[in-house]
Parts: C-alpha cells; sequence; structure tokens
C-alpha cells in the first residue's frame, strides 16, 4: 500500500515535471520541433522516471516502516506509561524552570534556551521513569512483557498454606531456594481472616502464620508484592494469574492447587512432594525396626510409622502390636500425596508373634 502509494505520488510528480519543463523553454524555436511532440514526450520521460524512483522510494519506506512496526511491538505497555509520566513530569519542571529565561534579550535566544532546556529536562524525566521499570511490573503485570521483570523468571510465590507451614524458611537457608521470596497482598489478606476467625483452629493457623512472616530475620525476610485482582474471588486463581502474568514459580502445600496449577502449566513447587523426596528410600528386602502401634484396616494386619510419618502397613503383624519388632520390606507405593510401606514381620518376629498367646 505504501509503495503503491509513493509510486502514484511520484509518477503524477513526474507528469507535473514534464509539462512545466516544456513550458519553460520555447522548443519550437530552438529545435524547430512540434509543441505538442514535446509535451507528450516529455510527460512520459518524467512519468517513467516518477514511476522508477517511486518504486525505490515506496520499497525504503515499506522497509522503514515495517522496522518501525517492530520496534513498537517491542516497547510494552510499562514503558509506555513510564515515558509518558516522566515526559509530562519533565516538561512541568521545564516549564517552571524556564519562566525566567523570558527575560532574556534577545528574543529570539529565550525562545531557543527554553526549547533546549524543555528538550533536556524532558529526556532526563523520561530517562529517569524508565529506571523504575522493574518495580512498575510488578504493579502492572498485564503491561509488563515476560522479559521485564530482571532475574525474576522463578520469582517464588508463597501461598497461605505454605505460609502457615513454615518449612520455607529452612529450605531457602540451605540454599534450595535462592531467589527472594515474596508473599502477595491477597494472600496477607487471607491470613488475617484466617487469624480473626471465630474458629480456634482457623485462628491459630492465621496467627502462626502473621507470626513467622512477623519474625523473620531481615536477611532472610519476606517481601510483600503489593499486587491485586479484584475482578478474581479466590485467592488461588489469583495465585494462578499472578504467575501466569509475571513468570513465577508458586511454593505451596496444597495438593490440588498444585495439581490445578499444573494443570494449566504454571510452575509450582510442593514442599511436601520434596519432603517426600528427602525421606529415606527403602527396597524389597530391607529391614526395619519399627514398633507396631495400631492394628489396621484388613484382618491380621498392624500398622507402624517411621520418624517421619511414613505409614507402615505390616502384614500378619496385629500379634506385634504395641512391641518393637524386626519387619521386612515388601513393596513401597509412591505417590504425590506421600508413600506408604507393606512389610511383614522378620523371622524373629514371626517366632515372637507364635509364642504370644492367642
Amino acid at each position: 500500500m505504501i509503495q503503491a502509494v509513493t509510486r502514484f505520488v511520484f509518477v503524477a510528480g513526474g507528469l507535473i515535471g514534464g509539462y512545466v519543463v516544456t513550458q519553460a523553454v520555447d522548443w519550437q524555436t530552438e529545435l524547430d520541433l512540434d509543441p505538442s511532440y514535446v509535451i507528450f514526450l516529455f510527460v512520459i520521460l518524467g512519468a517513467s522516471i516518477g514511476f522508477v524512483l517511486g518504486g525505490i522510494v515506496g520499497r525504503e519506506l515499506c522497509g522503514l516502516w515495517r522496522r518501525t512496526e517492530a520496534r513498537i511491538a517491542d516497547i510494552s505497555g510499562v514503558d509506555v506509561i513510564l515515558s509518558t509520566v516522566g515526559l509530562l513530569a519533565g516538561l512541568l519542571v521545564a516549564f517552571l524552570v524556564a519562566q525566567p529565561l523570558r527575560l532574556l534579550e534577545p528574543a529570539w535566544f529565550a525562545v531557543g534556551a527554553s526549547v533546549m532546556l524543555s528538550i533536556v529536562v524532558g529526556y532526563l524525566g523520561v530517562s529517569i521513569a524508565l529506571t523504575r521499570k522493574r518495580e512498575a511490573a510488578l504493579l502492572l503485570p498485564r503491561f509488563a512483557p515476560s522479559t521485564a521483570i530482571e532475574h525474576e523468571e522463578t520469582m517464588i510465590v508463597l501461598d497461605t498454606s505454605a505460609v502457615i507451614d513454615g518449612r520455607f524458611t529452612a529450605v531457602s537457608e540451605m540454599g534450595f531456594l535462592p531467589q527472594r521470596m515474596r508473599v502477595p497482598r491477597f494472600v496477607l489478606a487471607e491470613l488475617q481472616a484466617l487469624a480473626d476467625s471465630a474458629d480456634d483452629i482457623r485462628r491459630a493457623r492465621g496467627r502462626r502464620g502473621l507470626d513467622l512472616l512477623a519474625t523473620l530475620p531481615s536477611d532472610n525476610a519476606v517481601e510483600v508484592l503489593q499486587i491485586d485482582y479484584p475482578d478474581i474471588a479466590g485467592v488461588d486463581e489469583k495465585l494462578m494469574r499472578l504467575a501466569s502474568d509475571s513468570p513465577a514459580t508458586i511454593l505451596t502445600v496444597d495438593f490440588n492447587l498444585m495439581n490445578v496449577a499444573r494443570v494449566r502449566g504454571v510452575t509450582v513447587l510442593n514442599l511436601n512432594e520434596l519432603a517426600s523426596a528427602l525421606r529415606p528410600n527403602f527396597l524389597p528386602g530391607d529391614g526395619i525396626r519399627l514398633r507396631i502401634a495400631r492394628p489396621g484396616k484388613e484382618q491380621g494386619q498392624g500398622v507402624g510409622y517411621l520418624e517421619d510419618g511414613t505409614m507402615v502397613v505390616v502384614q500378619d503383624g496385629r500379634d506385634l502390636m504395641g512391641l518393637d519388632a524386626d519387619i521386612e520390606v515388601t513393596s513401597v507405593l509412591q505417590t504425590s500425596a506421600g508413600r506408604m510401606i507393606f512389610a511383614r514381620p522378620g523371622q524373629v518376629a514371626r517366632e515372637v508373634s507364635e509364642e504370644l498367646p492367642a
């Protein structure tokens, strides 16, 4: 489109230019040529030159337009907003500072000095405003590109359950979470609502989370992310929206939130999964010294627990209830919700069980 318009303009200019040339010289007197023939010749020549030049200039203009469109597309909404605010602030400052310059003589010098001052101060205003791009990207994640937050691709965002759980502090201190952790404002609001609840259990959980955040040392403090989504009701939905808008990783112990987030393509870390992965890895045939704590659901089963809370189901272990027995692992069931070990009594434990009265 641009190339066609440019070529049309140049051809029209060539036609007019060719006709003007024929009127500037008396070609019949100079070369004894018919005026109509001269007009036709110069008009065609001018149109041809305009057609060629119009194509060349049109192609260059098309390339320049595409490059300009690409540059504009790369500019994020945050850059536009900050640049506008910085430019307006700079022009306002320049206007106030330039008032005394109006008294200078001559007048052209005063005008030139005012214009130069406006350009310089406006540029400084835009430059200073763009230095706050990172904070603006956090406040306006919708207007920020995926790369607007430098070094924040793996920003850790805590949900309510992770704050109440508290194990994130130990994991962070050990260096497994080197990123700066953040708590969104809406998560703090949910913790406060829990702390004000009439239910004793919910109130205790909310107060535990708030106390933990308040007592963290300054070098390990969690930053509050001043962001909210008033149009979204649920905290879990807000977390997933935040993780989608500004690339972040959700840290949680909520099994359901983890599954929904992964289905929607949101990166999520579950502290329970981490703890499960770090538990001792038992293989079939390994021996364990275990106290049988209670009977199982099936006939003859006994149930015990490892120190980390892993449940061990012992086949034919009901008779050993209340005793410390050597058992042999038969199989291990690992799920996202936890780990369960199935075992049977060892040789010594079976002999002890047979000697016990029925």
